[in-house]
């Protein structure tokens, strides 16, 4: 009986095709859709390596950044990047960038020479 259970119909397929473990991506990464979906995700393409540059986790860096993000000021965008996220971490309560909810009490502005000695 066709399509009762436990039958598959035998399907001609080329090589490679339908198999597990194909690769998907490698040519479909130039095929965005749009100019504004390309321009997102080189953006987001440059912050992991930029991460990576840094010696960060690209995956733990964006997970906190963005569960601070709500509650940092619009003027301190820049102590975000990566290249000054370890000293930004460093004044950071780390029980509170921890929790997965709950405000992140904002640290100080840091002191312009302690900016000069680290960068």
């Amino acid at each position: 009986m066709p399509g009762a259970i436990g039958t598959a119909l035998a399907r001609e397929t080329r090589h490679g095709q339908n198999e597990l473990g194909l690769a998907t991506g490698r040519k479909a990464y130039l095929f965005f859709g749009s100019d504004d979906t390309a321009e997102a995700a080189a953006n987001l393409y440059s912050l992991i390596a930029s991460c990576k540059l840094h010696g960060l986790d690209p995956e733990r860096y964006l997970a906190e950044v963005i569960r601070i993000m709500p509650y940092w000021p619009r003027d301190r965008f820049l102590e975000l990047a990566p290249a000054y996220w370890a000293q930004t971490r460093a004044r950071l309560d780390p029980l509170e960038l921890e929790a997965e909810l709950g405000f992140v009490t904002m640290p100080p502005v840091a002191d312009p020479a302690q900016q000069s000695l680290a960068g």
